[in-house]
């Protein structure tokens, strides 16, 4: 995960503890970089990781209850949580981006980019 994209601060990518479980298990981190301690990467993990089974989770609902309905959106990539003074992106396969909110970071270009990291576990 490089981090020369305008606004990110640091990020972190994490798996689940036991394939499937989600969050009957705690995740795991496999990389973090940036300007961001141990602490703070594994809190921006287990956060990133409750919010996005919960958004996950809404966004199936939705799809089940009406898939003929184009403005159902799903499936979801994505998703974005605005601070003040910093925001956290995070995408469905367990990426999760700090951002500095004094950088006009484009949100939808970032998510594209953090859709290619291959999280899978190596088997």
């Amino acid at each position: 995960m490089p981090l020369d994209i305008k606004g990110v601060v640091g990020a972190v990518r994490w798996r689940e503890c036991v394939r499937g479980m989600g969050a009957a298990t705690p995740p795991i981190i496999v990389e973090r970089i940036g300007d961001i301690s141990d602490d703070r990467a594994d809190r921006l993990m287990a956060h990133a990781e409750a919010a996005g089974l919960s958004v996950y989770g809404i966004s199936q609902l939705s799809y089940q209850r009406a898939s003929q309905d184009p403005t159902v959106v799903y499936p979801l990539d994505g998703y974005y949580v605005h601070s003040m003074r910093g925001s956290v992106v995070c995408t469905i396969n367990r990426v999760a981006v700090l951002l500095d909110n004094k950088a006009n970071t484009d949100i939808q270009a970032l998510i594209s980019k953090m859709m290619l990291v291959d999280n899978r576990p190596k088997s």
